[in-house]
């Protein structure tokens, strides 16, 4: 089973310049990182206030720019 770290590095592969995921496929790709981030958390039971801040800290700069920018509109999700 792949890490969330090795998935992470296979979504990043991407162009200098790419703001936001621009094909189906690095769609599925996060999907299937968020889908791992899931499972580790809970066979981990890692605490629900805990995983947005652990999974955030694998972001590169547009990626954490677009986080804060959307922060309150998934906080009231």
């Amino acid at each position: 089973m792949p890490t969330s770290q090795s998935t992470l590095e296979s979504v990043e592969e991407k162009k200098p310049g790419d703001s936001m995921p621009s094909s189906v496929n690095e769609m599925i790709q996060i999907d299937q990182w968020l889908s791992i981030l899931y499972n580790t958390y809970e066979n981990l039971e890692y605490p629900s206030s805990l995983r947005v801040f652990q999974a955030t800290t694998y972001f590169n700069d547009e990626q954490q720019l677009w986080y804060e920018q959307t922060n309150a509109e998934i906080n009231n999700d």
